[in-house]
């Protein structure tokens, strides 16, 4: 994956950086990743900048990219299916993210959304986890789903049962 670049305060390009983070909201451990980039120490009381010493600092892409992660572990901590766990799900049973959304009644792209940007919410990222972890409820979806023709349907339907065979 390609590294985006920052411009620093001196308008010098830098990388941006990731770190873990985890935090503690309502005695729930949160884990997410967090972007950020490295620029020179400013003493906020002086305005004096220390060019010997680096810290984290966050353009306002940044700050937004990690409230969102937050607001995702949030969600996969109280319940909800994370974006890699829904990846992982489609590519084992070869079902592309536009199909799979058809499926669980959503518009065309909003699963591909999710595994972008994070579930949207909770109860959306419920609902997903509990057709993941069973396959039966899926494969009802699957056929009672109007947006996709009968041969698709069996044809899901068989590789989503082969498994419990």
């Amino acid at each position: 994956m390609e590294t985006k670049k920052i411009l620093t305060r001196e308008n010098i390009p830098t990388d941006e950086l990731c770190a873990p983070v985890i935090r503690f909201y309502k005695g729930i451990k949160l884990e997410y990743a967090e972007v950020f980039y490295l620029d020179n120490m400013v003493d906020e009381e002086t305005g004096m900048i220390n060019k010997y010493t680096k810290e984290r600092h966050y353009t306002k892409s940044q700050m937004e990219r990690n409230i969102k992660a937050l607001k995702n572990a949030y969600h996969i901590a109280k319940g909800a299916a994370s974006p890699a766990e829904i990846v992982d799900f489609r590519h084992k049973y070869n079902i592309p993210a536009s199909i799979f959304s058809l499926i669980l009644g959503f518009s065309k792209n909003t699963i591909s959304n999710i595994e972008a940007e994070g579930v949207t919410s909770l109860s959306t990222g419920r609902l997903i986890k509990i057709c993941l972890q069973n396959k039966s409820v899926i494969c009802n979806y699957v056929q009672l789903c109007d947006d996709i023709d009968q041969i698709k349907k069996d044809e899901i339907s068989k590789r989503l049962m082969e498994e419990c065979i």
